[in-house]
């Protein structure tokens, strides 16, 4: 069920880390051949990666082709928003199992919220039993490379962007620069809280591990 400070790293009912699944690259292969191959979920990692790519193909060199800058702000926005809307609701749950929304109050005020993959399939178990076995999904190790530096890089290459038009004055392509860092930025501090709340609940459950361990252990003795 949804709910802030959500984990997809590991078990929420048992406090166990899933299994990390991955396929070894081949040498021989081509980069991208080994990555897919690799990947638990190859269209996701492609179309994570291939929205940044062409949003950033189609600012750099979209203009040798087309003059009318209307036109040029309207098709990189739009790779953008589709990228923006691709790792928050596709990419984020298949290849990393997390994903993560925010929900304004009535006083304004903005609460984040993060789900992951066990809590949405738990929702329709019935008992402790099935909501455990639910959440024993394994994260490709592939897909979590693949996400997580494409995620930290994208920001990174629209700031040296932005840059850019700053020393050369392109105030209109400025503003296309600060749409991406504002749309990558979102995903970026989205997930980086939902891997921060992650480690918590992790040292939680841990912690709650051994102390039912140890009631369990001296509470016959206790009773007896």
């Amino acid at each position: 069920m949804a709910g802030v400070g959500s984990s997809a790293f590991y078990d929420a009912e048992a406090g166990e880390l899933p299994e990390v699944s991955g396929t070894p690259i081949d040498a021989n292969e081509g980069v991208v051949s080994s990555v897919m191959r690799a990947s638990a979920h190859p269209v996701a990692a492609f179309f994570h990666v291939a929205f940044k790519i062409a949003a950033v193909v189609a600012y750099l060199m979209l203009g040798w082709f087309v003059q009318d800058f209307v036109i040029q702000f309207v098709v990189t926005v739009t790779l953008l928003a589709f990228d923006f809307w691709t790792v928050k609701n596709v990419t984020g749950r298949l290849m990393v199992g997390l994903r993560w929304w925010s929900d304004v109050n009535e006083d304004g005020s903005t609460t984040w919220r993060f789900e992951t993959l066990a809590d949405a399939n738990a929702t329709h178990a019935s008992g402790t039993q099935d909501a455990t076995a639910a959440s024993s999904a394994q994260i490709n190790s592939m897909d979590a490379r693949v996400f997580w530096w494409s995620l930290y890089i994208t920001p990174i290459v629209w700031v040296l962007l932005g840059i850019v038009c700053v020393l050369k004055f392109h105030i209109s392509w400025l503003i296309v620069v600060c749409v991406a860092i504002i749309l990558s930025g979102a995903n970026l501090v989205g997930y980086f809280y939902c891997d921060k709340e992650a480690q918590k609940r992790l040292q939680k459950a841990v912690g709650e591990s051994f102390l039912n361990a140890a009631l369990n252990r001296f509470m016959p003795s206790w009773s007896s």
